[in-house]
């Protein structure tokens, strides 16, 4: 049924001057593009006019299935007005198809002939049919058929049944498989290029799978400059031709972020990520402020796929001076990184330890042991500077015994949630975080500092100064916890294209008996879109507490989760 609403549009300046009425909206604005400016003197050549407004108005209405529609024009308190009638609309029939069963089967063929809107007792839409014949032969190509054809391709409009008949038959022609991969201008070995590929030798051409692949080999940093092709050929085979420019320069990366509780914090790094043919690749990060100081080099060997399988050769040396907690720890150890289930990353290593260490109102300490250690995470976060949903999803667990020169028996584990979820309006954001831990031991006094648990700060609770929030013994000096749990609901609300702002709570603590105090803090915050990425800043105060009073800035950089 049409609905006819008023609608008043005008030629330009100087041109007739005509009101439409009788149609909706949006087929009188089709009409009106395709009348444009009519000249005034067809004012006094209505025969002219006529035949004018005839064309123009079969063209507007005829590619949505009104092939009958009358029209006048009438002069009405000093205007002209253009009366439409569409009359009926032409409906479509069973379309006739002959595509061969091979190609019907194919997913994205099977999708758009369940999904077509060419279904018998719809209106007819010119368009609908065109769009169908195009994505047709748009899905045999992405699916190997290089070459599709139509032998016929006709809409067929029967106006006195007012009828309408798509006709459709597709020559798909030969279907191609994978064949070889072709590596030109890198040092980089063919066989671990393969392994970047999800397809093999023989499988059925995919363009989705070949785009994935060419994804893939971006991700891996190995390319100053990239082309991925099809060869084209009469063979049965395709194949896969890869045009590259290795990386010949390593990668700089300098970063800073400032809080009331460390000050100015500094972040280097450094990425080779193309070593040899092997596909090997070094990186060197390093952090610095006043609480903590940290140096770490990782060589990454690739195993079954460079991207989701490699061992990692790490050494560093990390820094600490926290209120009544020195320390200094050496770290050398060996780990295999791989992806599993999808998009989970998993990780299994060990490591060397040896910590020099002073807690509270112990005397320093001297311990060197091994570490083994596994986790596992997965963080799914929607694309852009400011995206709209996402979470992330990790648990890690680490342990020692005398019989490997740890100073006590243990076993920890931490774990943590992250979720960012979009309100119905879109410009408001919620954001939640938690993260638990504890370890298990009979000897916690133990326990090095590296391993023990504290709260507080930018990352945990905004209103107190980094990592002061933990038991502490007789004579108040801190300890650190056995347990950790803290968790944060955020906020935020974008009041400009690039700005948000945002209202936050935090609260938990580190601790060891069931009675030690837990901790609140709340904060206001605005959020800068910037070309570079996310920066936040971040007031926080703590909540119902007397003995720690004053405000907390942090500035830090990032995505939200």
């Amino acid at each position: 049924m049409l609905l006819c609403v008023p609608l008043v549009l005008r030629a330009e300046d100087k041109g007739l001057a005509l009101d439409i009425e009788g149609l909706d909206k949006p087929t009188a604005h089709n009409l009106r593009l395709h009348m444009g400016r009519l000249d005034p003197a067809l004012a006094t050549q209505p025969a002219r006019l006529e035949r004018i407004l005839r064309a123009d108005i079969d063209d507007a209405l005829q590619p949505f299935g009104w092939y009958e529609s009358t029209f006048s024009v009438q002069q009405i308190k000093g205007k002209r007005v253009l009366r439409v009638d569409p009359g009926p609309r032409l409906v479509w029939v069973p379309s006739d198809m002959n595509i061969a069963p091979d190609v019907r089967e194919l997913p994205a063929v099977a999708e758009l002939l369940r999904a077509t809107p060419l279904k018998p007792g719809t209106p007819l839409i010119h368009a609908d049919y065109e769009r169908l014949r195009d994505e047709l032969l748009q899905a045999c190509r992405r699916a190997g058929f290089f070459k599709p054809r139509f032998r016929r391709a006709e809409l067929r409009v029967d106006v006195a049944r007012r009828e309408a008949q798509a006709v459709l038959d597709l020559d798909a022609g030969q279907r191609k498989r994978f064949g070889e991969i072709v590596l030109s201008g890198s040092q980089l070995d063919t066989a671990l290029l393969a392994r970047l590929a999800p397809f093999r030798k023989g499988d059925w051409f995919d363009a989705v799978q070949m785009a994935r692949f060419e994804q893939r080999l971006r991700d891996t940093g190995y390319f100053s400059e990239l082309v991925v092709r099809v060869r084209r050929s009469d063979a049965e085979m395709a194949d896969i031709e890869v045009l590259a420019a290795d990386v010949t320069e390593s990668r700089y990366d300098v970063g800073a972020g400032f809080s009331t509780d460390s000050d100015l914090r500094l972040r280097f790094s450094r990425n080779s990520p193309l070593l040899n043919s092997r596909g090997d690749s070094l990186s060197t990060d390093a952090e610095l402020s006043a609480t903590r100081q940290s140096l770490e080099s990782t060589w990454r060997i690739p195993h079954s796929d460079p991207l989701d399988d490699v061992f990692e050769l790490s050494t560093g040396v990390q820094g600490k001076s926290l209120e009544d907690t020195e320390s200094i720890t050496m770290t050398s150890g060996i780990a295999h990184a791989m992806k599993v289930f999808g998009d989970w990353s998993y990780r299994y290593g060990i490591s060397a330890e040896l910590e020099r260490y002073t807690v509270g109102s112990e005397t320093q300490k001297d311990v060197a042991y091994l570490l083994p250690a596994t986790s596992i995470s997965r963080t799914s976060l929607a694309p852009g500077l400011d995206p709209p949903r996402g979470y992330s999803l990790w648990t890690s667990v680490d342990f020692s015994d005398s019989s490997v020169g740890s100073p006590a028996d243990f076993f920890r584990w931490r774990g943590g949630l992250g979720l960012l979820r979009s309100l119905h309006d879109d410009k408001t954001r919620v954001l939640a975080r938690v993260e638990l831990g504890a370890i298990w031991t009979d000897s916690f006094n133990e326990i090095p500092a590296s391993l023990r648990f504290y709260a507080g700060g930018d990352r945990s609770i905004r209103g107190y100064d980094y990592e002061t929030l933990a038991p502490r013994d007789v004579n108040g000096k801190l300890l650190g916890g056995r347990y950790l749990a803290v968790g944060s609901v955020e906020v935020s609300r974008r009041v400009r294209p690039n700005w948000r702002v945002a209202a936050f709570v935090d609260g938990g603590g580190a601790f060891t008996e069931r009675n030690d105090d837990l901790y609140q803090s709340a904060g206001i915050g605005l959020r800068w879109l910037s070309p570079i990425g996310q920066i936040r800043f971040d007031l926080a105060a703590p909540v119902h507490d007397r003995e720690n009073t004053g405000i907390k800035l942090h500035v830090s950089m990032g995505p939200p989760l």
